[in-house]
């Protein structure tokens, strides 16, 4: 069966859903633009350079802006060098990046607006270390989606 373009826009606008967060009677609009799968898309496109100097890449979260951030722990062994890259979908205003170290303080954050965000960083100590993804509001929803690039120290 062959889908017709000329009723995306009526699609698009009957397409309303109803969100479960602080203010559940906000409409949640689900647009062409709100694309978990372009987050995705965008993330690999950052981390093909990284690929490149040799770098193992895996995917660890995905996300979207009804919840104000997402947090994760990565445990590393001292001298691995990890990139930690987050792409976006064209409906997410921008994302805030930031790595703690395992009593909190900042190690490394990406709060620069230009929508992605990138950070690289040499592990100083075996165990953890917390990365914590904050997303912009918008509407329609914007989504997001987050790879992490190791490898170990002094491997170019």
């Amino acid at each position: 069966m062959k889908t017709s373009t000329r009723f995306l826009p009526l699609l698009t606008t009957m397409l309303t859903l109803y969100g479960t967060g602080l203010n559940s009677q906000s409409p949640i609009d689900i647009s062409l633009e709100s694309d978990p799968m372009a987050a995705r898309v965008d993330a690999r496109k950052i981390a093909v350079k990284f690929r490149d100097r040799g770098y193992r890449i895996t995917p660890v979260a995905n996300g979207d802006n009804l919840t104000p951030f997402t947090q994760f722990d990565l445990n590393l062994t001292k001298g691995t060098d990890c990139v930690i890259m987050v792409g976006i979908d064209s409906a997410m205003p921008d994302v805030d990046l930031y790595v703690k170290d395992d009593v909190g303080n900042m190690i490394r954050a990406d709060t620069r607006t230009i929508n992605r965000a990138c950070v690289e960083f040499s592990a100083s100590y075996n165990g953890d270390y917390t990365v914590v993804v904050k997303p912009s509001a918008s509407d329609p929803v914007g989504h997001f989606a987050v790879l992490i690039g190791v490898q170990p120290s002094g491997y170019q």
